[in-house]
């Protein structure tokens, strides 16, 4: 019937997966009689316990993911975003999952009674209260690469930005959503380095009353779906002498790049970090904003740098 060890467990594995190619049979009694009372028996049974255990392990896999209680603090680099919101948390994941150039795995973490909303592109994490450590270490906060709290109260913004920042890893942005403004300026006193944003509708509809377009154009630039939209980059050792309107000129001559502005420390406190005068020198440590139609990779922004003098 078989006269290697390969063909024997060849055989045995046809058998007991019912598949039965009939290039191997049993031609002595004896091998018949194995077949019949061992092989076929217990090679099924074996095999049918196999695909069962599998089975209830992918099964118990699937339903702790889709209940939130999974462990995701071995991930790096990913996106976290807290707080569940409906339909403005599903526009916050709509938006990052339409930007290519930031990473595929996205974390929700939440405290309301719910399952996975995405289970198809989303890794989710439930618990009682984001106070507790624990769970936001689950959902990988020291070294998630961006994190982004949203909630439609103040208060709760604050207490998830306090608990995250003290957990979160060196390098990583935070980036919290208030409606009032003395807020958004005790987390930016309180927490060095997070980034608040804060609704401006009301602005934007009185800029638009006297300047028609102008919702159009904020709209445009904040879209990641179409056309051209923000982007940042830290400048490292600009070449000596190199002003912002060399890089101005020189980023729209070779890119079709609009720099819009520049930030260090002084602008993070005065806000004055758009249209720079043209002999404003280019340091180390700059932030650039600038518009374009993709990020620029690290490589073209150096040859612009060296271009720009």
């Amino acid at each position: 019937m078989a006269d290697s060890l390969t063909d024997w467990l060849y055989f045995y594995v046809v058998v007991a997966s019912t598949v039965g190619f009939g290039d191997f049979s049993p031609e002595t009694a004896f091998g018949k009689w194995i077949a019949t009372l061992y092989l076929i028996p217990g090679g099924i049974s074996l095999f049918a316990a196999l695909i069962g255990k599998a089975t209830v392990t992918l099964s118990i896999f699937w339903r702790l993911q889709m209940q939130g209680k999974g462990d995701f603090s071995h991930l790096s680099g990913h996106t976290l975003v807290i707080g569940w919101h409906g339909e403005t948390t599903e526009r916050i994941l709509d938006i990052l999952k339409a930007d290519k150039s930031l990473p595929d795995e996205i974390v929700l973490c939440v405290t309301k009674e719910m399952s996975n909303p995405r289970p198809a592109d989303l890794k989710f994490i439930k618990g009682e209260s984001f106070s507790n450590a624990e769970l936001l270490k689950r959902a990988g906060v020291k070294s998630a690469s961006r994190i982004i709290i949203y909630d439609t109260s103040d208060d709760r913004v604050a207490t998830v930005a306090l608990s995250a920042y003290s957990l979160k890893g060196e390098n990583a942005h935070l980036v919290a959503h208030c409606a009032n403004p003395d807020t958004a300026a005790m987390l930016r006193r309180t927490l060095p380095g997070i980034e608040c944003t804060q609704a401006l509708a009301l602005e934007m509809l009185v800029r638009s009353a006297s300047d028609a377009g102008i919702s159009r154009v904020v709209n445009e630039l904040l879209a990641v779906d179409r056309g051209a939209t923000q982007y940042q980059t830290t400048l490292s050792h600009p070449p000596s002498g190199a002003t912002f309107g060399d890089l101005f000129v020189q980023a729209k001559n070779v890119c079709n790049v609009t720099v819009l502005g520049l930030a260090d420390d002084s602008t993070k406190v005065s806000g004055n970090m758009l249209n720079p005068t043209n002999d404003r020198p280019l340091k180390d440590g700059d932030i650039v904003y600038y518009m374009a139609n993709t990020r620029l990779s690290q490589q073209q922004m150096e040859e612009l740098l060296n271009d720009a003098r």
